[in-house]
């Protein structure tokens, strides 16, 4: 009797609960300048259209079925428009943080929250994107997010001026902190209300982790993700962290800042993919693994298929056993990736993937 294949919704659930589903889920997080070249046209076009994004991601999730495909609307760096700083305009690329809002110090203390994130550029907009998407179609969000207090907290002052001024200006980011995490949560609390009152995932980008020692993690990083977190767990199924950069130094900890999801790439001790998995199955607070296949220098860079096909079954067969795994790229599927390769993914991903119990996988190169 034929088993009975899950849903990429169902599978992934099941996961998320460390519970066994039929194969390890396949994880598809692509990149605004990688689904506007799947759309046919520019980034800006892209971008500036919401029925278009809302019809392509459609597309995309059909076109790669065995996937669970987090696609979304896009209004870039909104919260970080949202404190003043200017943003960028290109044609065919994603838009970038153009410059700071804060240009000395001082600043910090005149730095004024937006009481909503409606009354502002930036969150509005994607809010009311968000508000069309709810109320004049039925295609419903694969969740929601944006960048982490560390990460907003960089681009309104300027990333090498913060990190240098965790050790000369403490009490100044602990103030700036405080502001980018009070509007962060009023932000995301806004777009929970627009969906409904509950979102099935809060996806949250902080590369800044990958710059810290642990010492400054301690005292700058993990409180701040830690409060995030308690506001809103209570408005999601999951609480998702994302950071391809450098976080060996601490995979022991994501599950204590109330992350139940980390996506990464950077994440093995010494090089050492097994050591993560025996670290991450044994907290107390453990989290489900998403991952690590690099995006940028195997799926796009990487000219052998071989190569790229050994990477992918490394991760399963590392991964997989004992559930509480999602086979992904790193970090976004960044454009230029060939299409064939994110086939390749769900395919070695069903033929390795298989569970023959929530601890072992199917071994199909065994013909016992």
């Amino acid at each position: 009797m034929p088993r009975k294949s899950l849903t990429p919704l169902t599978r992934m659930l099941k996961s998320m609960a460390f519970l066994k589903p039929d194969r390890v889920p396949v994880l598809f997080f692509p990149e605004f300048d990688f689904m506007a070249d799947f759309a046919g046209v520019k980034v800006k076009e892209y971008l500036n259209d919401v029925d278009l994004q809302l019809k392509n991601g459609e597309k995309f999730k059909e076109r790669f079925a065995g996937a669970y495909c987090a696609v979304s609307i896009y209004q870039p760096y909104a919260t970080a428009e949202a404190l003043g700083c200017p943003i960028s305009d290109p044609e065919d690329e994603i838009p970038a943080v153009a410059g700071k809002s804060i240009d000395k110090p001082e600043d910090i203390n005149t730095l004024k929250v937006p009481e909503s994130a409606w009354d502002v550029p930036g969150t509005r907009d994607w809010l009311e994107k968000i508000e069309y998407q709810m109320t004049e179609t039925d295609i419903k969000p694969a969740g929601i997010g944006e960048f982490g207090p560390l990460e907003l907290a960089g681009q309104v002052y300027g990333y090498d001026r913060f990190i240098l001024d965790m050790r000369r200006k403490s009490e100044l980011i602990h103030e700036l902190l405080e502001k980018c995490l009070k509007f962060i949560i009023t932000f995301q609390k806004e777009w929970v209300e627009l969906v409904g009152g509950f979102a099935s995932i809060i996806f949250i980008a902080d590369h800044v982790s990958g710059f810290l020692n642990n010492k400054l993690i301690d005292e700058f990083f993990a409180p701040y993700h830690k409060k995030l977190c308690e506001e809103l767990k209570p408005h999601t199924g999951g609480m998702f962290y994302h950071s391809e950069n450098r976080s060996d130094h601490f995979i022991d900890q994501i599950g204590d800042w109330g992350y139940t999801m980390f996506h990464g790439q950077d994440w093995a001790p010494d090089g050492d993919l097994r050591k993560t998995r025996e670290i991450v199955s044994n907290l107390e607070n453990r989290y489900t693994l998403i991952g690590q296949v690099p995006g940028r220098d195997v799926m796009l860079r990487e000219p052998d298929d071989k190569i790229v096909e050994k990477k992918i079954i490394e991760n399963i067969k590392i991964y997989g056993p004992g559930s509480g795994y999602m086979l992904s790229t790193g970090g976004g599927i960044n454009r230029g990736t060939p299409l064939k390769r994110l086939d390749m993914m769900i395919d070695l991903a069903q033929k390795y993937g298989r569970y023959k119990t929530k601890k072992k996988l199917i071994d199909p190169d065994n013909k016992e």
